[in-house]
Protein backbone atom coordinates (compact mmCIF):
# COMPACT_ATOMS: atom_id res chain seq x y z
CA UNK A 1 0.00 0.00 0.00
CA UNK A 2 1.26 3.65 -0.73
CA UNK A 3 2.68 5.53 2.21
CA UNK A 4 1.51 8.94 3.10
CA UNK A 5 3.45 11.32 1.80
CA UNK A 6 3.69 15.17 1.56
CA UNK A 7 4.25 15.13 -2.11
CA UNK A 8 2.10 16.74 -4.29
CA UNK A 9 -1.15 14.76 -4.49
CA UNK A 10 -2.71 14.14 -7.94
CA UNK A 11 -5.49 16.48 -9.38
CA UNK A 12 -8.63 14.47 -9.63
CA UNK A 13 -11.56 14.98 -12.27
CA UNK A 14 -14.92 13.11 -11.47
CA UNK A 15 -17.21 12.13 -14.63
CA UNK A 16 -20.34 10.94 -15.06
CA UNK A 17 -23.48 10.11 -17.11
CA UNK A 18 -26.45 13.03 -15.09
CA UNK A 19 -27.53 11.55 -12.13
CA UNK A 20 -25.23 8.64 -11.78
CA UNK A 21 -23.52 9.06 -8.42
CA UNK A 22 -21.31 11.92 -8.74
CA UNK A 23 -21.45 14.22 -5.23
CA UNK A 24 -21.83 11.15 -4.20
CA UNK A 25 -17.94 9.56 -5.46
CA UNK A 26 -16.81 13.59 -5.10
CA UNK A 27 -18.03 13.68 -1.69
CA UNK A 28 -15.94 10.40 -0.69
CA UNK A 29 -13.06 11.31 -2.21
CA UNK A 30 -13.02 14.45 -0.42
CA UNK A 31 -13.57 12.97 2.93
CA UNK A 32 -11.46 10.52 2.65
CA UNK A 33 -8.20 11.77 0.77
CA UNK A 34 -8.47 15.57 2.05
CA UNK A 35 -10.04 16.78 -1.58
CA UNK A 36 -12.84 19.68 -1.92
CA UNK A 37 -16.05 18.69 -2.85
CA UNK A 38 -17.44 21.96 -2.50
CA UNK A 39 -16.70 23.92 -3.92
CA UNK A 40 -16.11 22.18 -7.04
CA UNK A 41 -14.37 23.26 -10.11
CA UNK A 42 -17.35 23.26 -12.51
CA UNK A 43 -16.94 22.42 -16.59
CA UNK A 44 -20.60 21.94 -16.94
CA UNK A 45 -22.35 25.33 -17.11
CA UNK A 46 -20.15 27.63 -18.69
CA UNK A 47 -18.03 28.88 -15.82
CA UNK A 48 -15.01 28.02 -17.50
CA UNK A 49 -14.23 29.62 -21.14
CA UNK A 50 -13.33 26.37 -23.06
CA UNK A 51 -14.06 25.41 -26.48
CA UNK A 52 -15.27 21.75 -26.49
CA UNK A 53 -15.35 21.20 -29.58
CA UNK A 54 -11.06 21.99 -29.49
CA UNK A 55 -10.03 19.23 -27.55
CA UNK A 56 -6.16 21.15 -26.86
CA UNK A 57 -8.24 24.10 -25.11
CA UNK A 58 -9.18 21.47 -22.47
CA UNK A 59 -6.28 19.89 -22.22
CA UNK A 60 -4.78 23.45 -21.73
CA UNK A 61 -7.25 24.42 -19.43
CA UNK A 62 -7.11 21.45 -17.10
CA UNK A 63 -3.18 21.65 -17.39
CA UNK A 64 -3.24 25.31 -16.07
CA UNK A 65 -5.38 24.71 -13.02
CA UNK A 66 -3.45 21.03 -11.96
CA UNK A 67 -0.54 23.73 -12.16
CA UNK A 68 -1.75 25.96 -8.93
CA UNK A 69 -2.34 22.44 -7.01
CA UNK A 70 -6.05 22.60 -6.71
CA UNK A 71 -7.38 20.18 -4.20
CA UNK A 72 -10.77 21.13 -5.85
CA UNK A 73 -12.35 17.94 -7.29
CA UNK A 74 -13.44 18.77 -11.32
CA UNK A 75 -16.09 17.60 -12.35
CA UNK A 76 -17.73 17.22 -16.05
CA UNK A 77 -20.52 15.08 -17.36
CA UNK A 78 -19.01 15.22 -21.03
CA UNK A 79 -18.35 11.97 -23.17
CA UNK A 80 -15.02 10.91 -23.22
CA UNK A 81 -15.15 12.54 -27.39
CA UNK A 82 -14.64 15.45 -26.41
CA UNK A 83 -11.48 14.42 -24.77
CA UNK A 84 -10.17 12.76 -27.99
CA UNK A 85 -6.59 13.04 -29.30
CA UNK A 86 -5.93 14.95 -26.11
CA UNK A 87 -7.28 12.62 -23.00
CA UNK A 88 -3.44 11.03 -22.07
CA UNK A 89 -2.16 14.50 -21.88
CA UNK A 90 -4.93 15.35 -18.86
CA UNK A 91 -3.87 11.81 -17.62
CA UNK A 92 -0.52 12.87 -16.99
CA UNK A 93 -1.71 14.90 -14.65
CA UNK A 94 -4.93 14.11 -13.22
CA UNK A 95 -6.53 10.71 -12.01
CA UNK A 96 -10.14 10.59 -14.23
CA UNK A 97 -12.70 8.82 -12.05
CA UNK A 98 -15.82 7.95 -13.89
CA UNK A 99 -18.78 6.69 -12.05
CA UNK A 100 -21.74 4.71 -13.64
CA UNK A 101 -25.15 3.55 -12.63
CA UNK A 102 -27.93 0.91 -13.16
CA UNK A 103 -30.06 2.80 -16.68
CA UNK A 104 -33.05 1.79 -14.50
CA UNK A 105 -32.53 4.26 -11.87
CA UNK A 106 -30.59 6.82 -13.82
CA UNK A 107 -33.81 7.47 -16.02
CA UNK A 108 -36.45 7.46 -13.01
CA UNK A 109 -33.94 9.87 -11.00
CA UNK A 110 -33.31 12.07 -14.63
CA UNK A 111 -37.10 12.20 -15.47
CA UNK A 112 -37.69 13.64 -11.58
CA UNK A 113 -35.19 16.00 -12.37
CA UNK A 114 -36.09 17.21 -16.33
CA UNK A 115 -39.59 18.51 -14.20
CA UNK A 116 -37.43 20.92 -11.69
CA UNK A 117 -36.42 23.17 -14.02
CA UNK A 118 -37.94 26.54 -15.30
CA UNK A 119 -35.85 26.66 -18.34
CA UNK A 120 -35.07 24.01 -21.99
CA UNK A 121 -33.09 21.46 -19.75
CA UNK A 122 -34.51 18.53 -21.70
CA UNK A 123 -37.21 16.33 -22.70
CA UNK A 124 -39.96 16.16 -20.01
CA UNK A 125 -41.98 13.88 -20.53
CA UNK A 126 -45.43 12.66 -18.56
CA UNK A 127 -43.31 9.28 -17.46
CA UNK A 128 -40.03 7.78 -16.87
CA UNK A 129 -40.55 5.33 -20.09
CA UNK A 130 -41.74 8.01 -22.35
CA UNK A 131 -38.16 10.21 -21.36
CA UNK A 132 -36.18 6.84 -21.68
CA UNK A 133 -37.45 6.72 -25.50
CA UNK A 134 -37.55 10.52 -25.98
CA UNK A 135 -34.24 11.97 -28.38
CA UNK A 136 -31.99 14.09 -26.19
CA UNK A 137 -32.56 17.69 -26.59
CA UNK A 138 -32.53 21.36 -25.05
CA UNK A 139 -29.45 22.03 -22.63
CA UNK A 140 -28.53 17.99 -22.55
CA UNK A 141 -26.62 18.87 -26.10
CA UNK A 142 -23.94 20.22 -24.56
CA UNK A 143 -22.36 17.10 -23.31
CA UNK A 144 -22.39 15.41 -26.12
CA UNK A 145 -21.05 16.10 -29.62
CA UNK A 146 -23.42 13.77 -32.17
CA UNK A 147 -27.02 12.83 -31.24
CA UNK A 148 -28.80 9.63 -29.96
CA UNK A 149 -31.72 7.95 -30.73
CA UNK A 150 -33.01 8.26 -27.41
CA UNK A 151 -32.16 8.80 -23.59
CA UNK A 152 -31.21 5.16 -23.17
CA UNK A 153 -28.77 5.47 -26.18
CA UNK A 154 -27.30 8.15 -24.74
CA UNK A 155 -26.71 6.89 -21.79
CA UNK A 156 -24.88 3.76 -23.36
CA UNK A 157 -22.81 5.64 -25.51
CA UNK A 158 -21.60 7.83 -22.18
CA UNK A 159 -20.85 5.00 -20.33
CA UNK A 160 -19.21 2.84 -22.90
CA UNK A 161 -16.97 5.52 -24.70
CA UNK A 162 -15.57 6.13 -20.85
CA UNK A 163 -15.27 2.22 -20.47
CA UNK A 164 -13.19 1.38 -23.48
CA UNK A 165 -11.36 4.78 -22.58
CA UNK A 166 -10.20 3.27 -19.17
CA UNK A 167 -8.23 0.02 -21.17
CA UNK A 168 -4.77 0.39 -20.63
CA UNK A 169 -5.08 3.70 -19.07
CA UNK A 170 -4.24 2.86 -15.22
CA UNK A 171 -5.16 6.35 -14.10
CA UNK A 172 -8.99 6.46 -15.72
CA UNK A 173 -11.02 3.93 -13.13
CA UNK A 174 -14.42 2.89 -13.78
CA UNK A 175 -16.74 3.14 -10.77
CA UNK A 176 -19.88 1.74 -10.23
CA UNK A 177 -22.57 3.60 -8.01
CA UNK A 178 -23.76 0.07 -6.58
CA UNK A 179 -20.03 -0.52 -5.52
CA UNK A 180 -19.44 2.40 -3.71
CA UNK A 181 -22.90 2.48 -1.92
CA UNK A 182 -23.02 -1.18 -1.20
CA UNK A 183 -19.16 -1.52 -0.19
CA UNK A 184 -18.31 1.83 0.82
CA UNK A 185 -15.09 0.99 2.52
CA UNK A 186 -13.68 -1.08 0.27
CA UNK A 187 -13.96 0.53 -3.08
CA UNK A 188 -12.73 4.05 -1.08
CA UNK A 189 -9.92 1.96 0.15
CA UNK A 190 -9.23 1.05 -3.32
CA UNK A 191 -8.26 4.53 -4.61
CA UNK A 192 -5.48 4.50 -2.46
CA UNK A 193 -2.42 3.62 -4.77
CA UNK A 194 -4.23 5.71 -7.70
CA UNK A 195 -4.07 9.16 -5.28
CA UNK A 196 -0.73 8.19 -3.57
CA UNK A 197 -2.13 7.92 0.13
CA UNK A 198 -4.21 6.26 2.52
CA UNK A 199 -7.95 7.61 3.10
CA UNK A 200 -7.58 8.93 6.75
CA UNK A 201 -11.95 8.62 7.03
CA UNK A 202 -13.79 5.77 5.97
CA UNK A 203 -17.02 7.54 7.17
CA UNK A 204 -19.85 7.47 4.44
CA UNK A 205 -21.03 10.97 3.62
CA UNK A 206 -24.32 11.41 2.96
CA UNK A 207 -25.35 10.52 -0.82
CA UNK A 208 -27.28 13.27 -1.12
CA UNK A 209 -25.06 16.36 -0.26
CA UNK A 210 -24.62 18.90 -2.80
CA UNK A 211 -27.10 16.74 -4.96
CA UNK A 212 -30.02 18.98 -6.43
CA UNK A 213 -33.16 17.42 -6.20
CA UNK A 214 -35.65 16.52 -9.13
CA UNK A 215 -38.78 18.03 -9.40
CA UNK A 216 -42.01 16.69 -7.43
CA UNK A 217 -43.85 14.59 -10.08
CA UNK A 218 -46.87 12.39 -8.72
CA UNK A 219 -46.46 9.33 -11.35
CA UNK A 220 -44.82 6.43 -9.76
CA UNK A 221 -42.56 5.22 -12.42
CA UNK A 222 -43.14 1.10 -13.81
CA UNK A 223 -39.86 0.18 -12.82
CA UNK A 224 -40.69 -3.23 -14.51
CA UNK A 225 -41.41 -1.78 -17.78
CA UNK A 226 -38.79 0.54 -17.73
CA UNK A 227 -35.99 -2.44 -16.83
CA UNK A 228 -37.72 -3.82 -20.23
CA UNK A 229 -37.21 -1.18 -22.26
CA UNK A 230 -34.17 -0.55 -20.99
CA UNK A 231 -33.05 -4.29 -21.92
CA UNK A 232 -34.21 -4.42 -25.63
CA UNK A 233 -32.56 -1.08 -26.15
CA UNK A 234 -29.27 -1.13 -24.53
CA UNK A 235 -28.92 -4.77 -23.09
CA UNK A 236 -25.50 -5.00 -24.64
CA UNK A 237 -24.13 -2.40 -22.48
CA UNK A 238 -26.26 -3.56 -19.34
CA UNK A 239 -24.80 -7.05 -19.82
CA UNK A 240 -21.47 -5.46 -20.16
CA UNK A 241 -21.59 -3.85 -16.85
CA UNK A 242 -23.58 -6.47 -14.79
CA UNK A 243 -26.80 -4.96 -14.83
CA UNK A 244 -28.89 -6.80 -17.14
CA UNK A 245 -29.83 -9.52 -14.61
CA UNK A 246 -31.26 -7.38 -11.56
CA UNK A 247 -34.47 -8.02 -11.47
CA UNK A 248 -35.06 -4.44 -9.79
CA UNK A 249 -33.45 -1.12 -9.12
CA UNK A 250 -32.27 -0.96 -5.45
CA UNK A 251 -33.33 1.46 -2.86
CA UNK A 252 -34.97 3.67 -5.90
CA UNK A 253 -36.13 6.77 -4.03
CA UNK A 254 -36.18 10.67 -5.08
CA UNK A 255 -32.74 10.97 -5.69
Amino acid sequence: MPRQSRERRPAVMVVSHERSGTHFLMNAIARGYGYTARPWVDMDHGSMAINFFHPPSIATTLKGLAERRITAIIKSHHTADFFDGVLDRVLERYVVLYIHRDPVEVMVSFWRFMHRWHWHEGPRCSDPLAFASAEPEGQLMRYQRYQRRNMLDRWARHVEGWYQASIERPRLRVVSYAGLRDDYRATLNGFAELLGRQPTDLTRPARNRNVIRGGSVDHQPDVDALRRLALAEVGETMRLLGYANRREPHRLGRG
